[in-house]
């Protein structure tokens, strides 16, 4: 995971999401600019993951007494955790830790669409306000682990997958049905000579469908709005972009850290609290 550094001088404004199974932290100064992130896997130690996470922030640090944390909060399932050993300022809903990220990528969303490895957020907005929150936490099939998966059995690492998508001409229409079942979906497209990034490209079509109309059980697409912001570390597969734009007619906004969402909703509502 890349990181942002050294740190410079300045005041500075600390968010962290605390996941189940990652721990995500970021820096933004007081123009809402972020200066750092992180991200680490907990290994069943959220409390100890933090402390590393903030060992490697102090690291670099150019000068730690010209570094100034202002205010700090904490999103995610080990929100109260780190707020209570820490001494943290803020907690902030997950959800809207997310929307605040969201609305900073795009004032005026309408949509906002978090997929992770595992579960899946979505957000309906409307002047600014949310609306409906969706989430899902029970079906992967519609998630980053979903791709993953069928990815490492076709012989692939996910960035190379994901790549592969991206130059599909003909994506193969897999349908939206679940891990146990798409495995006889993927067969068949190779047993009918389906090239393996048409296959990649289905995978994206797959998930948009599944979150869009078997979770979200969408009527129609005018629901969303015109103005979606997509986050999670799944949309770093940019196929997976591209899919929900071809989808929906729209340009999706989505920042280079989409993984840091949360962490980086934190940090802006910290920011907020103090200014």
């Amino acid at each position: 995971m890349p990181q942002a550094g050294p740190v410079a001088a300045g005041d500075y404004f600390l968010g962290v999401d605390s996941g189940s199974t990652t721990t995500k932290l970021v820096l933004v100064d007081r123009e809402g600019r972020m200066a750092y992130r992180d991200y680490l896997f907990n290994r069943g130690d959220s409390y100890h993951t933090f402390v590393e996470a903030l060992e490697k922030l102090h690291a670099a640090v150019a000068d730690p007494s010209a570094v100034r944390i202002v205010s700090s909060a904490a999103t995610g399932y080990g929100e109260s955790l780190l707020r209570t050993a820490f001494s943290l300022d803020h907690g902030i809903v997950e959800t809207m830790a997310h929307f605040t990220a969201a609305r900073a990528v795009d004032p005026d969303v309408s949509f906002v669409l978090d997929i992770g490895g595992q579960d899946m957020k979505a957000i309906f907005a409307a002047r600014g306000a949310i609306r409906r929150i969706e989430i899902n936490e029970a079906c992967s099939s519609g998630c980053g682990s979903f791709i993953m998966t069928f990815a490492n059995q076709l012989g692939y690492t996910i960035s190379a997958f994901a790549k592969l998508a991206c130059f599909a001409r003909h994506p193969y229409d897999l349908g939206t049905r679940c891990t146990v079942f798409m495995n006889s979906k993927v067969k068949q497209a190779m047993r009918e000579g389906a090239d393996v990034a048409d296959i990649a490209a289905g995978f994206s079509y797959s998930v948009i469908k599944n979150c869009l109309f078997k979770v979200l059980k969408l009527r129609s697409l005018d629901e969303l709005g015109s103005h979606i912001v997509v986050q999670g570390g799944t949309f770093k597969n940019h196929s997976v972009v591209r899919a929900l734009e071809r989808l929906t007619g729209l340009t999706v906004r989505f920042t280079d850290c989409p993984e840091l969402a949360g962490a980086y909703g934190a940090a802006l509502y910290a920011r907020s609290r103090a200014l």
